[in-house]
């Protein structure tokens, strides 16, 4: 007879798959014992099971790579505490190349594996080829050794974790289904099943390819979609190696491992196909998909010519499973936002056995702690709009990503599908005139613009692309002359109601008591003292503010004012984004530009920097902000949708003269680098405190009313540890810079590069970075000393780091 469920739990866990059950193993090992984990049938049964159990470490983000490394550990030490072997062997990985660009790839990525300590060798194809003698070393032009990767069992490892589970307390249930997850006043309250309900203080979402149904059940968006993925297992082969390294050849989209005496080889598809889209089958349970021959077809061929054995050795087992993809390659991982104490961790684009120890691990930590044990904001189910968690969306963009697994890593690379879904007031006008468009959230905003004759089309390159110059160009003219820019994307958010400045000063920093018509920059913090965005705030009326949020960042503003809401204030919130389209204007001749088409005196007595007026240009009301994210002069223009085209053609013709040019955001960001403006959620986040970032001018810490994490921002400041931002530029104007190379001081790794550009002012690669102070020091002020060199592609470019930002560090351009 089965074991009753128990009728209250502190945890519930919904998933016995590999994030399932290392998030109820991490609980329970730190003491959170009253947990229980419910799988739907067995444990692994879903996509778990069937995984390649590859384990590898060069992965593209800080947290990724931290999960990947931690998971190493617990595979290396989980025996030893349970008694389970997890099927770890350390047989190492090689990637290799088969061009320049891809090599270019490998090496970056370790540099990357540099700030975490884990070795990555460059090895040449004679010696890869002496590693891995089954394998055609023609055109390889060399690779990266890994030696502390490997791989492990699916089943083995998930076994361990729940073995673990209950010897720390935890109680697992299998073929239990569950019928709803019950929220009350917005929190998660109870887990109804066949068996019984569970009252819950905490529910955490880990049912795999289920989970977006689950969640779409309350309101909870989960990103991801399954999609078809393939491998083969061979007949043995004689003399195979047990010790042969993982290989990966991502250009033939290919990855091989020993598995048994036999090999095991699988695809990143070129033909990738959604799966599951009339729903998943109740019966689903250790099952398989139709293998299609057509569909992997040309990467078997690529395959079998990379390694020739598998022309001449049987093939035991043709599989297709399902695996869950998300729509931007990104993990979902933390609390739902819309229900209090309901948690995801899902979609982790086939990665769940080198990810899913450090990923259960970090979202345990989070349940634990009440907030990210690190900067986890990349996964944080905050950043999807709505749009972005529906079926057709998914069914479209989800299988994208499957094909990018192994596809170039390139720096703003561009997804091709789901696109053209939200356009801007000036799109048409904009693409008429040569605009090459990037994707945000969703919306087509201008990357750069070609000139006449050349097509506006994105290529790529981890060196200067074919549009470079014209990106070149447009940054010129921000700072020769005067550069146009389309703004509407960026959020605007209305704070309105009697008591929105006493709101507005309790959740941000700096003061907003502002005169109207007055704009401030500010930032908005936790209780940690952590920045949870930098915005800026319009004052537009006694009793109405507009906030401006980046555009990737919106919604996630919204939630985070929404949140901070108290029942007694008098405080509407609005989404008032898509009401306006925004012009910013930038450059020395910007006053010139605006002078020609304002009916107002726009000098810099009657206009000054952070101020608001309302005007007409042509026939149409507008307001403009005199703002800058260039570093010059500047302003940002509203208007109306209805009359935005006509005051586009204003500004256009009025420009004619004074060397106006179209810009895009290729340009903005290299100007904005060089001028040291940082952007929330690549140069810092919610782990990052105001006085690292250089950011202590936008506190207030003595204002009125006290603002939310204000004690914790003056322990943090007085406390002065790093890592600190600083700017760096290159002595070489060969190399560029994109972001995550390694900041070498004196021989050791001292941070990395947050974000980078080529600077056409500067003559060369400049960028954004986080350094630790040295041993035994504090303080931004500790960083000058030292020989600096920044790795790039596995050498040591020789470095500039300064405290100041290499443009104009007074500011004088944008407060002429």
């Amino acid at each position: 007879m089965s074991k009753p469920l128990p009728s209250h739990a502190q945890v519930v866990i919904i998933g016995g798959g590999i994030h399932g059950c290392s998030v109820a193993y991490h609980l329970a090992k730190e003491g959170w014992k009253d947990v229980v984990l419910l799988e739907r049938k067995q444990l692994t049964s879903g996509t778990t099971w069937h995984a390649a159990g590859l384990v590898g470490q060069l992965q593209g983000s800080h947290a990724t790579t931290a999960f990947a490394k931690y998971g190493i550990e617990l595979l290396q030490d989980i025996e030893a505490e349970t008694g389970q072997n997890p099927g770890y062997r350390r047989s190492g990985s090689i990637s290799i190349a088969i061009n320049e660009e891809r090599l270019a790839e490998l090496r970056r990525k370790a540099d990357f594996a540099s700030l975490f300590g884990i070795e990555a060798n460059y090895l040449t194809a004679p010696e890869i080829a002496e590693r891995w003698p089954l394998m055609n070393p023609e055109g390889v032009l060399g690779g990266i050794y890994m030696p502390s990767d490997g791989s492990a069992n699916p089943i083995d490892l998930t076994t361990a974790l729940a073995k673990g589970a209950r010897m720390h307390g935890a109680q697992i249930f299998e073929h239990v289904k569950i019928e709803a997850v019950e929220v009350e006043g917005g929190r998660a309250r109870a887990v109804c099943t066949e068996q019984g309900r569970i009252t819950a203080d905490v529910v955490v979402n880990c049912g795999g390819m289920w989970a977006r149904e689950l969640g779409r059940q309350n309101g909870v968006g989960v990103p991801l979609h399954a999609c078809e993925h393939y491998y083969l297992v061979t007949e043995p082969i004689a003399g195979l190696s047990g010790n042969l390294p993982v290989l990966r050849s991502y250009c033939d989209g290919t990855y091989w491992k020993e598995d048994a005496g036999k090999l095991l080889f699988g695809f990143a598809h070129f033909h990738p196909r959604a799966w599951g889209t009339e729903g998943i089958p109740d019966t689903f349970c250790f099952d398989s998909l139709p293998f299609v021959e057509e569909d992997v077809m040309d990467v078997l061929e690529l395959a079998m010519n990379r390694v020739p054995v598998l022309q001449n050795v049987g093939i035991r087992t043709f599989f297709n499973g399902p695996e869950s993809y998300s729509y931007d390659g990104r993990f979902t991982l933390g609390e739902a936002p819309d229900v209090k104490g309901y948690y995801v961790l899902a979609g982790v684009n086939s990665t769940g056995i080198q990810s899913g120890p450090g990923a259960g691990r970090a979202l345990a930590q989070w349940i634990m702690k009440g907030h990210p044990p690190i900067d986890l904001s990349e996964m944080d189910p905050k950043r999807c709009e709505e749009f972005q968690t529906r079926d057709p969306y998914l069914r479209e963009r989800c299988p994208e990503t499957l094909i990018l697994t192994y596809a170039m890593h390139w720096p703003g690379r561009q997804r091709e599908t789901a696109r053209n879904l939200r356009r801007t007031p000036f799109y048409h006008a904009m693409k008429a005139r040569g605009a090459c468009y990037a994707e945000v959230q969703g919306w087509e905003r201008p990357g750069w613009f070609a000139p006449e004759g050349v097509k506006p089309q994105y290529d790529y390159s981890f060196g200067r692309p074919s549009w470079f110059a014209h990106a070149q160009a447009e940054q010129k003219a921000a700072r020769e002359a005067v550069a146009m820019f389309d703004y509407s994307m960026l959020g605007k958010l209305m704070v309105e109601g009697k008591d929105a400045e006493a709101f507005l000063q309790r959740v941000c920093t700096n003061d907003l008591a502002l005169p109207v018509g007055r704009v401030a920059y500010t930032l908005m913090l936790n209780d940690r003292g952590g920045i949870e965005s930098d915005v800026t705030v319009a004052r537009h009326a006694d009793d109405a503010y507009m906030v401006m949020s980046s555009i990737s960042h919106t919604r996630r503003d919204y939630l985070h004012l929404r949140d901070a809401l108290r029942a007694d204030e008098d405080v509407r919130l609005r989404d008032a984004t898509t009401a306006y389209g925004v012009l910013a204007v930038a450059g020395p001749k910007s006053r010139d530009l605006l002078a020609a088409v304002a009916d107002i005196d726009v000098s810099n007595t009657a206009f000054p920097f952070n101020s608001l007026r309302h005007f007409h240009i042509g026939h149409a009301h507008v307001f403009a902000q005199r703002l800058s994210y260039t570093g010059e002069l500047g302003w940002e223009i509203f208007v109306t949708p209805d009359f935005a085209e006509h005051v586009f053609d204003v500004l256009i013709e009025a420009g004619r003269g004074l060397g106006l040019r179209l810009a895009g955001g290729e340009a903005l960001n290299a100007l904005r680098i060089e001028k040291g403006f940082l952007h929330w959620g690549h140069d810092m986040a919610y782990s990052d405190a105001p006085h690292q970032m250089g950011l202590g001018f936008a506190c207030k810490p003595n204002k009125g009313i006290k603002f939310i994490g204000r004690d914790a921002y003056l322990d943090r400041k007085a406390a002065n540890e790093g890592p600190f931002l600083c700017f760096v530029k290159l002595a070489d104007p060969a190399h560029l810079l994109h972001h995550n190379e390694p900041v070498v001081r004196d021989g050791s790794i001292a941070g990395y590069v947050t974000a980078g550009a080529w600077s056409n002012s500067q003559g060369t690669a400049v960028g954004l970075c986080l350094l630790a102070p040295p041993a035994g020091f504090s303080g931004r002020e500790a960083l000058l000393g030292g020989q600096y060199f920044v790795m790039v592609e596995g050498r040591e470019i020789p470095a500039e780091i300064s405290l100041a930002p290499f443009y104009d560090p007074a500011s004088a351009r944008m407060l002429a």
